[in-house]
């Protein structure tokens, strides 16, 4: 009789493979190595179609696989940058001025299950102070790009620190998409008007008791209102694409009824914390 089947570690040229198959990013440098049980790949460009390059000082892989199968997979990342070059210009001006003098660590351990995956010790982590921690649980969900699609979101907590620089220029370049001809302030104020209607809008069956309340504080903060969020949403059934694309053929996506049958059964509870250095 056959005994159980046991993992074994991830070779350094699949482990480059499932990252750029789960960012779309392809590592140009080769491993010099292992240690400690991770492929390093520390001074790697990382390279993305649409996407801006990345510079690693410390890049590092590690992962488990079954027959093949990979089955974990954790990222170890630090000292990212938006890497020098032509493709560069193509990024919005306002981000690329912001990221430009900004480094990034990054980490994640992603595990593949019977009942999906599970995301843990998930941390981004900018010089500028802004820090994001994060876990989530994908049902039906694998290892790979297509594999994520498939998936529906169950859990998943956020643990976002502010510090209160970031959000100017991501609000200024996103509104300035959602009104023409509105520069500088101008874009900040429709960002966060759009914001208030997708809050507005949300079930109250989504967010506990004075919920929409503490959105609103939130809201009113931004962009440069410095603090702590925290987040957990819950869904039983899970949000997934398939979800998410029927919301987004509906007449009005961000509409109340849209809304209200993309967040059935879900439930988010959250907390802000102003003032707080992160």
């Amino acid at each position: 009789m056959a005994g159980p089947v046991s993992a074994g570690p991830a070779s350094c040229p699949e482990l480059a493979a499932a990252l750029e198959g789960l960012t779309g990013y392809r590592v140009m440098a080769p491993p010099s190595g292992p240690d400690g049980g991770w492929c390093v790949f520390d001074g790697a460009v990382l390279k993305a179609g649409g996407a801006p390059d990345l510079a690693a000082q410390r890049l590092r892989l590690r992962g488990e696989e079954v027959k093949g199968t990979l089955i974990e997979f954790a990222l170890d990342a630090g000292g990212l940058r938006l890497a020098p070059g032509l493709g560069q210009r193509d990024t919005d001006p306002v981000l690329r001025e912001t990221f430009r003098l900004q480094a990034a660590d990054a980490a994640f351990v992603m595990t593949a299950g019977s009942e999906g995956l599970v995301l843990r010790d998930g941390r981004l982590r900018l010089s500028g102070g802004t820090e994001l921690l994060m876990e989530a649980d994908i049902a039906e969900a694998g290892l790979s790009a297509g594999a994520l699609l498939v998936g529906r979101l169950t859990r998943a907590t956020v643990d976002w620190r502010n510090d209160g620089k970031l959000l100017r220029p991501a609000m200024q370049s996103w509104g300035e998409s959602l009104v023409e001809g509105g520069p500088g302030e101008s874009g900040v104020d429709a960002a966060r008007l759009a914001l208030r209607h997708v809050v507005m809008n949300l079930p109250d069956s989504l967010v506990q008791e004075d919920g929409k309340d503490r959105l609103e504080k939130v809201l009113d903060a931004l962009p440069q209102g410095r603090g702590r969020l925290w987040l957990e949403f819950r869904s039983t059934e899970g949000i997934g694409a398939a979800q998410l694309g029927i919301a987004a053929l509906s007449g009005d996506p961000l509409g109340p009824e849209a809304l209200a049958r993309l967040f059935g059964g879900a439930h988010l509870g959250l907390d802000w914390q102003p003032g707080l250095a992160p």
